[in-house]
């Protein structure tokens, strides 16, 4: 059965349905792979910027790590995951956490019902 966004909403959990509708919209890895550059410089050059009152930082860092995280929805060919569900606001950082740490061996089993349940 192809994966569609009513098979996503049928999912009981709220972190597997929110993690696999997320998923969906970034299906191509190279898409996911521009998202785990863009995201934590995003974060970091926000935090770090901020706190030091380096405000080239903060916008250099936001226009750098969005400029990522669009060239791979054109690479995927959809438009970012946050313009159609808000909540992809905190979906973003929460894959990039959970892909780094399956890198050092950890997993979760949200993670896994959600990639099962898009096909990944």
């Amino acid at each position: 059965m192809p994966t569609t966004p009513a098979n996503i909403d049928a999912l009981s959990s709220f972190w597997t349905r929110e993690f696999a509708h997320y998923l969906n919209e970034h299906r191509n890895p190279l898409n996911r792979a521009t998202h785990m550059l863009g995201v934590p410089l995003l974060l970091v050059t926000a935090i770090v910027g901020l706190y030091q009152h380096n405000w080239t930082m903060v916008v250099v860092g936001q226009l750098v790590g969005w400029a990522f995280q669009l060239v791979g929805h054109r690479i995927e060919g959809n438009r970012p995951a946050l313009l159609k569900r808000p909540i992809s606001f905190l979906m973003g950082p929460l894959m990039v956490l959970v892909e780094f740490a399956e890198l050092l061996g950890l997993h979760f089993r949200f993670a896994r019902r959600a990639r099962e349940a898009v096909g990944l």
